[in-house]
């Protein structure tokens, strides 16, 4: 079955086969392989940080071959295509425009920022006290970075700034947001119907294995904020811009860490 765009719907085996191929690799990595290899809160946070980015590559690597077999092609207009990674489109005549990004991108982004700041930690309290052993250990959080056992250690670490570059490039791009906007949500409607962009949020929640105590928030809000406006108006770039904002944040935090100006 193809949706209106000629796109090949997937099974819901083939959803779950997709999901489980990205979620268990950083679920291994970041319970797994980091408490083996690492020792004291630096090791551990640095090593997660490189295990965590190979399984967003991995992610990359895996959209490119499902579009590969699926559009013959990886080039520009196989991507705009098959993953979405185009103009807006309006939602009933199907014309690109720019327009599009000035109502629907100050909307997203204002509800991103509000579940940053405003509901992220209730949720994440309500989560944790019902499931205890989901909150972070210490090492976990992202005030870790700034204590005194970190903190020094990354003065200078210029390279540790050029590593979580590489890493928001596919948390926010290449990986995350192509394997999940861009692979799995324009292919789900088959399955799920108009609530399709739903599913994929909670998908996107499931996922989050590597740091599971932000699972529920992401499950509640991740559909709203990254994946509505993508369906909606059919362009993957609605899901991207929202997705980094927090990543511009912690950028700017760390590149004050590393220059010492923190």
């Amino acid at each position: 079955m193809q949706d209106d765009d000629g796109i090949k719907q997937y099974t819901l085996s083939q959803i779950l086969l997709i999901w489980a191929a990205v979620t268990l690799p950083m679920g291994l990595a970041y319970w797994v392989l980091t408490p083996a290899i690492a020792d004291g809160p630096f090791e551990t946070i640095i090593t997660a940080t490189i295990l965590l980015t190979l399984g967003l590559i991995w992610q990359f690597v895996l959209s490119m071959i499902l579009l590969y077999r699926e559009q013959g092609s990886v080039g520009i207009d196989a991507m705009a295509r098959g993953l979405w990674l185009r103009l807006p489109r309006h939602p009933r005549t199907g014309v690109p425009s720019m327009v599009i990004f000035l109502v629907a991108v100050p909307i997203v982004c204002a509800f991103f920022i509000i579940n940053l700041l405003y509901l992220s930690e209730p949720i994440l309290k309500v989560w944790t006290s019902v499931l205890p052993f989901l909150k972070p250990l210490p090492y976990q959080e992202g005030a870790a970075l700034f204590s005194p056992e970190v903190a020094p250690m990354l003065e200078g670490a210029w390279w540790f700034l050029a590593l979580f570059m590489v890493l928001s490039l596919f948390n926010v791009f290449l990986g995350e947001e192509f394997l999940f906007r861009g692979i799995l949500l324009p292919r789900m409607s088959g399955v799920f119907g108009r609530f399709d962009w739903v599913m994929n949020g909670v998908l996107f929640g499931l996922y989050h294995v590597h740091q599971p105590w932000d699972t529920a928030g992401i499950m509640l809000l991740g559909g709203i904020s990254l994946s509505l406006a993508p369906r909606l108006f059919k362009s993957i770039w609605l899901g991207i811009i929202p997705h980094s904002i927090q990543t511009v944040i912690v950028f700017v935090m760390i590149l004050g860490l590393v220059s010492g100006n923190s």
